[in-house]
């Protein structure tokens, strides 16, 4: 009984999956779109093959359409099996399929006069296989290496730029389609010949009953069932008009003539002994030109597929797919391709979802390959070209029209710049053109930016060291002669002269006293460049003149080696300091401000004597809450108090120092509060009865009196009179330090 409930249960999630892609509402939009999609690949494969094998090498064409569409058949299949985008569409594309002519017209040129026409065919095919091998190694590697996410940092307009552009070559494509001209000579004149106009007019009508119809009503068999429609009015009218399906054929409004030969006799290893390796060598500067800029449009164009089908896309899985398709169609002889915008665009739009559409788009284009130009005779072109057309007008209207409510003026503008140049210059000037104008955008934006994200002075901000109350008057007193920068973001030259313009700005203010330190805070620095050094190196000479103290904190590493390597001394000396945190930086400027005011009488340290009489007025009640307490001696270093730990009670500091700090991962540690002697710790673990929310350490040997929890239990039953003072002195204390919390949270946010 387990061996027969077994396979079953293991076929249960393939049974799943099958029967739910047979439903009729899935299997119906899978098929046309597939069908769709595969006309498609072929027309625009046997448009490039035209391109590449075109002079001397023309009469190699037929074989040429086989190494296209081999190519279109290899990877549409290879991206349905490994896209993250289930009907994604992917083939040979124009920019290397633009390149790879020019390669091989080269090769052709400098082919010796004796060599026959199988060495110059040969020696071109192995150029396209070498080109698609690298680049699908290309892809992988970038896929490995987790680079694809680079492409999201291409601004949004300009990606409907491109867009656009893209809608653009569609419909003009579609246009010389219909026309029947080739790629170089279409023009207004032309295409408005009595002659012509027939041809491409109904076509062009088509694609705008298309878009009015698809942007009036939704549904996933709307589409299909007006390409199914168009066809049959198209042989309707063409029998009722021309008589014959020959006469149709004659005036070229099916696909034709089409080579009879055999579309791919694949080239032999034994042929490679004919390919000329040193006319193949000198073309190594276009062949890694193709790489380049596919790799770019490849990025371009998966960007330009999650905004089409709004679906987030796994980039790098999107290239390792297309890498893999390359690699394997190389080795055919296939040129370089990857995701199709266009196809993928129109398979959604007709409301299919599903992987079988690429593997119905493949088998379309592999029974062209081995069944020859049969299947592709009875293709009505007018539909063909107004689906394309139809496509071209969706892009336009989304990136031309709908953008003018959607986008800002400026970013509308860019997308107008890009189209521009892609109508007259070519895809990738429009493209160059809008990274360029968006990174002169992007810096004057960022420009603008404040780098400095706060300013304090002495005053409004001060270190987590707990000081007498005359100390504190002397620090409001003479704090503004600290200033303090928080600085934040990327720092180069255009960013940087803020700091130098602020600190120039405060040194010139007559209504403050003279400045004494200026501290930057490099904690929300992500880096600098080289140019930002020197505005750096401006300051220091800046603060030389004035006899201003400069204090770096939080300089990372990275920060540290990009200052050296611009030439900014870190060597501490005189004028200069720097800190691990911003914290550690202002005590030791609050130090010397103290310092300088040795003159001025300073209240000490307290005694826990003294303490205890801001608690208990009276000598009685002081002796009393003594007998409570148990004298402690702690080492430099000791942990009085550990994180996490229960709680142990109130412990009164006598003599010495301590620190509050903060324990994180990996032995991380943010300094809460600094205390001397005459300061408490651990009341909010006594009140709360909750675990220590930070670790105090012993700075240096410290005296301690602790209260523990049975011992406060014992104070309360026994003394209410000393455990009230206790309660009393404990909500002043916890005020205070609430207080002084609430002005340092202010001067934050401001």
């Amino acid at each position: 009984m387990v061996q027969d409930t077994q396979p079953h249960q293991t076929d249960t999630p393939w049974r799943r999956r099958l029967t739910h892609a047979l439903r009729p509402r899935r299997l119906v939009p899978t098929l046309t779109a597939g069908l769709v999609a595969g006309c498609l690949g072929i027309i625009v494969q046997i448009a490039y093959a035209g391109l590449i094998f075109s002079g001397p090498l023309a009469g190699d064409v037929s074989r040429g359409i086989g190494l296209t569409l081999f190519g279109a058949c290899v990877m549409r299949l290879v991206v349905a099996w490994r896209s993250s985008l289930p009907a994604a569409m992917a083939g040979p594309q124009d920019v290397p399929a633009a390149i790879l002519a020019l390669v091989a017209t080269d090769i052709v040129r400098q082919m010796p006069a004796a060599a026959t026409s199988a060495e110059r065919f040969v020696t071109v095919v192995a150029a396209i296989a070498a080109t698609s091998l690298c680049t699908g190694a290309f892809f992988v590697v970038l896929g490995l290496l987790k680079c694809g996410n680079l492409v999201r940092f291409v601004p949004y307009p300009v990606l409907g730029g491109f867009l656009a552009g893209t809608g653009w070559l569609l419909v003009q494509g579609a246009l010389r389609f219909l026309a029947g001209t080739t790629l170089s000579t279409l023009d207004l004149a032309s295409l408005l010949r009595g002659d012509v106009v027939i041809t491409w007019l109904p076509g062009l009508l088509f694609a705008g009953l298309l878009l009015v119809v698809m942007r009036r009503y939704a549904h996933v068999l709307l589409l299909p069932a007006m390409v199914l429609a168009a066809s049959g009015l198209f042989y309707l009218l063409g029998l009722l008009t021309t008589g014959s399906m020959a006469a149709i054929r004659a005036h070229g409004w099916v696909l034709g003539p089409l080579p009879q030969a055999g579309l791919w006799p694949p080239v032999t290893a034994s042929a490679l002994a004919h390919v000329h390796w040193a006319v193949l060598g000198g073309q190594i500067g276009h062949m890694g030109a193709i790489v380049v800029l596919s790799g770019m449009a490849a990025l371009l164009n998966t960007s330009g597929l999650e905004v089409t089908t709004r679906r987030p896309l796994e980039v790098n899985r999107e290239l390792h797919a297309v890498g893999l398709g390359n690699l394997l169609a190389g080795l055919g002889g296939a040129p370089v391709g990857y995701h199709v915008l266009s196809d993928t665009a129109l398979v959604y739009k007709m409301g299919a979802d599903s992987r079988g559409v690429g593997v119905c788009a493949a088998a379309l284009c592999g029974a062209a390959l081995f069944c020859g130009p049969a299947l592709l005779s009875y293709v009505p072109k007018p539909v063909l070209g107004g689906l394309l057309c139809f496509l071209g007008f969706t892009f336009l209207v989304e990136w031309v029209y709908e953008a003018w409510w959607k986008l800002t003026r400026r970013d509308y503008g860019l997308v107008l710049v890009i189209l521009t140049v892609i109508a007259t210059h070519g895809f990738l000037a429009g493209v160059a053109v809008g990274v360029g104008v968006a990174v002169v955008l992007f810096v004057a934006d960022y420009s603008r930016i404040g780098i400095v994200r706060q300013t304090h002075s002495g005053v409004t901000y001060q270190s987590m060291v707990e000081r007498p109350l005359q100390q504190r008057r002397v620090l409001r007193a003479h704090g503004e002669q600290l200033y303090i920068l928080t600085l934040q973001g990327y720092l180069f030259f255009g960013t940087a002269t803020q700091v130098l313009h602020r600190v120039r700005q405060r040194t010139q203010a007559a209504d403050l006293p003279a400045l004494r330190f200026v501290l930057l805070d490099f904690h929300r620095v992500s880096g600098l460049d080289v140019t930002a050094v020197h505005s750096f190196t401006t300051l220091k000479e800046v603060a030389e003149t004035q006899a201003i103290t400069l204090v770096f904190t939080h300089l990372s590493p990275p920060l540290r080696q990009q200052l050296a390597a611009g030439g900014y001394g870190l060597e501490e000396e005189q004028g200069f300091r720097t800190f691990p945190d911003l914290d550690h930086g202002v005590e030791w400027c609050e130090e010397h401000l103290l310092g300088a005011t040795q003159g001025l009488p300073i209240e000490p340290q307290r005694t826990l004597h003294e303490l205890l009489r801001d608690v208990f007025p009276a000598a009685g009640p002081v002796a009393r809450f003594m007998t409570y307490l148990a004298k402690q001696d702690v080492k430099a270093g000791a942990q009085v108090i550990r994180q996490g730990a229960p709680p142990q009670g109130l412990y009164f500091l006598a003599a010495g120092q301590l620190t509050a700090q903060l324990e994180g991962e990996a032995g991380a540690r943010v300094r809460l509060r600094t205390m001397g002697a005459g300061t408490v710790v651990g009341e909010l673990g006594l009140y709360l009865g909750c675990p220590a929310s930070a670790s105090v350490v012993a700075d240096q040997p410290s005296t301690l009196y602790h209260l523990s929890r049975d011992a406060f239990t014992q104070l309360e039953q026994t003394d209410p009179e000393v455990a009230t003072a206790l309660h009393k002195f404990v909500v002043r204390l916890v005020g205070a330090r609430l207080a002084n919390h609430n002005k340092t949270l202010q001067a934050l946010l401001e």
